[in-house]
């Protein structure tokens, strides 16, 4: 018996160990960006804006090409935490290019595009997702999420591992400059270590024969946020910056994953909650404040489709555990003229988001 609580000992010890080398190691390499970064602009071109110039943008989270209609997520109620293959991988992302092709766009923003990471079997979606869209454009990246190693779940195949992934925005448009803005709050020790360090990328363009520029942020918010801090400080840093771009008569558009449902479908028939609201197992998009919006802006979303599914299950539309949200759009400044906005549905095929096409014009103030 002593024989048996040694070895119980000595066992529990080496682990403890083991997992105290572990947190060590990633707290030194835990990823620390600095307040504001300057990002690299690829094949910038020479395209300009000017007053009257009519755009058509793109708000599209890809899932990292690994959340297609086959697909749950553990975090979701559900069971796995990355595809099955390599070639699943790239069979949603086939199916995310010719989305992306087939529904144009001057200026794309795209949300969890990995650069390096395990669960999309190391596929370099930003640089394939340049190339595919041609010379015509510029792309610039921002990390959302950087880690050397995610151990979780606790699965000896299933992890997530490695991983490099954040925000791409793509213009036909000269970008005059692109930074990361960090986000602030984060999630205490040692969850934070592997975790996201949520952040706004920011794409500056010239207005010509004005003193003006139009603003464009690309954004993906906290999820998975129970006791709202996060969400409740990146939505102050939001407004703070939407308030001071406004103030200057700049042309401001804010587009991307809110992860919260936008005020005016809490109640919409497209949103109802399909699966029990106080279940702690599955995801809540939580309502957008209803006095969140600074003066000067409005929303531009599709009331009429969702634009992001519920990874409890595969996509399955017909059953009562699906559930639905319109959490991607747009913040638009009112120097802006809305002309048209829609949810572009791929049935879920390729990511649990669906791309939500915003056509405007910049108007003489």
């Amino acid at each position: 018996m002593r024989v048996i609580f040694r070895v119980f000992v000595r066992v529990v010890v080496v682990f403890g160990i083991f997992i105290g080398l572990v947190l060590a190691l990633l707290t030194i390499t835990e990823y620390r960006p600095d307040d504001i970064e300057v990002l690299t602009i690829e094949n910038n071109g020479n395209a300009t804006l000017e007053i009257g110039s009519s755009l058509t943008l793109m708000t599209f989270n890809i899932g990292y090409a690994g959340l297609g209609e086959d697909e749950d997520f553990i975090l979701d109620g559900g069971s796995k935490a990355r595809p099955n293959s390599l070639e699943v991988v790239e069979g949603y992302f086939d199916g995310i290019l010719d989305v992306l092709k087939t529904h144009s766009a001057d200026i794309y923003l795209l949300q969890e595009v990995d650069l390096r990471a395990r669960r999309s079997y190391n596929l370099n979606q930003v640089d394939l997702i340049h190339d595919h869209l041609g010379n015509d454009f510029s792309s610039t990246f921002a990390y959302n999420f950087k880690a050397v190693f995610v151990p979780f779940p606790i699965s000896f195949t299933d992890y997530i591992g490695p991983v490099e992934s954040g925000l791409q925005t793509l213009s036909r448009y000269q970008i005059e400059s692109s930074e990361r803005h960090q986000f602030p709050g984060s999630f205490s020790w040692p969850l934070r270590v592997a975790n996201l360090k949520r952040a706004m990328l920011i794409s500056r363009f010239e207005v010509e024969n004005t003193d003006k520029e139009l603003v464009i942020v690309n954004l993906h918010m906290s999820a998975y946020d129970s006791d709202g801090s996060l969400r409740e400080a990146e939505m102050a840093y939001l407004r703070a910056f939407m308030e001071a771009e406004y103030a200057l008569g700049n042309y401001v558009i804010i587009g991307g994953d809110f992860n919260q449902t936008f005020p005016s479908v809490v109640d919409n028939e497209v949103t109802r909650m399909r699966i029990p609201e106080d279940d702690d197992a599955y995801y809540v998009a939580f309502p957008i404040e209803d006095s969140f919006l600074p003066n000067g802006f409005v929303y531009a979303i599709d009331e009429t489709l969702p634009t992001c599914r519920l990874l409890n299950q595969s996509y399955n539309p017909g059953s009562e555990g699906t559930q639905y949200y319109i959490i991607d759009g747009f913040m638009v400044s009112d120097n802006i003229q809305v002309d048209n906005v829609y949810t572009v549905d791929h049935g879920f095929a390729y990511s649990d988001h669906n791309p939500v096409m915003l056509e405007i014009t910049l108007l003489l103030e």
